[in-house]
């Protein structure tokens, strides 16, 4: 159990939000808005009526009602809409900018059915491309029960509206303190509920798992073996590997690995040390180590600081 709150604390302790843009919805009849994968979390939260959520599952959507509020971790592309199918029309037709501290209200009339909802979007800083954080599913939907077993969450998610409701200079900060606080929440809320179906509900409710995910990702620098972690979780490395991989999707060494190149690249912005002190530091014998589980993961950053941290070849 310690573990799993250990491990909660470490995807939400670094995400002070940067920025949020904010858009306020009212629309009625037949409607539906496609949105692309955008480099920050998004958020949507149904005040009043209901819409549906498609994020390209054949033949599946997921219905999100009155009180409802939906997460995209990784800002998925999706599409919103009516019950009743309709073309979809592109966000950027409605929204061509979505600035960080930006505010709008969206109103498209309709005859009948209004719903009213409020978006989202969450720029969270680096710790959103983590592994840990990686591990969270799409979509996260809190069902309104969920949120009103919650006072916290809901008291803020009514702050919130009343907020956007009178919204004025100054509002943009309390808009994103509230947001901060809301997505922490639910973050929560939601692996607490969340179906054991989702890689990271699986890795929290397997206490072996858990503290090897725990030890991974604070005694990273340590040189580990998969096997010496194994036996720590009381499995043999086969037993290990196994349940490694099917709570996290990833084998254990890569997972490993993952932790190290992603500390390691926060130390590349944000220290000058040199290669050999980074390597040593994220639990590499040498820069090569470094240097190519940069390469194996195939990171932006990491093709980007190559130059940087040049390895010669010996042979």
């Amino acid at each position: 159990m310690q573990a799993t709150e250990d491990l909660f604390s470490m995807i939400v302790d670094p995400l002070p939000l940067e920025g949020a843009f904010v858009s306020a919805w009212r629309t009625g009849g037949d409607w539906s808005f496609a949105g692309p994968r955008e480099a920050c979390a998004l958020f949507h939260y149904v005040e009043e009526g209901s819409m549906a959520i498609d994020i390209g599952h054949p033949n599946a959507t997921t219905p999100l009602n009155q009180g409802d509020l939906a997460i995209f971790p990784h800002g998925g592309a999706h599409r919103i809409g009516s019950s009743t199918p309709a073309l979809s029309v592109a966000l950027e037709q409605i929204l061509p900018s979505r600035r960080k501290g930006g505010f709008v209200r969206v109103e498209i009339p309709g005859a009948d059915g209004p719903a009213l909802f409020l978006c989202a979007g969450l720029h969270c800083g680096g710790h959103a491309s983590t592994p840990l954080y990686k591990l969270l599913p799409e979509l996260i939907v809190i069902r309104k029960h969920q949120i009103e077993r919650e006072p916290v969450l809901q008291g803020t998610i009514d702050g919130l509206l009343q907020e956007v409701e009178r919204f004025h200079v100054g509002s943009s900060f309390a808009l994103l303190r509230g947001l901060e606080l809301i997505y922490v929440l639910g973050l929560r809320v939601a692996l607490e509920v969340e179906s054991a179906t989702t890689s990271m509900s699986r890795a929290l409710r397997d206490p072996r798992i858990a503290n090897a995910l725990l030890y991974m990702h604070t005694e990273f620098k340590e040189r580990s073996t998969v096997a010496g972690i194994a036996s720590s979780a009381g499995m043999s490395r086969s037993a290990f590997s196994l349940a490694f991989r099917q709570a996290t999707g990833c084998a254990p060494a890569r997972y490993l690995s993952k932790v190290r190149v992603s500390n390691a690249q926060a130390l590349m912005r944000t220290t000058r040390l040199s290669r050999e002190e980074i390597a040593h530091r994220v639990g590499y014998e040498s820069t090569v180590g470094l240097y190519l589980a940069l390469r194996s993961t195939r990171s932006s950053l990491g093709r980007h600081l190559d130059d940087r941290y040049q390895v010669q070849d010996a042979g």
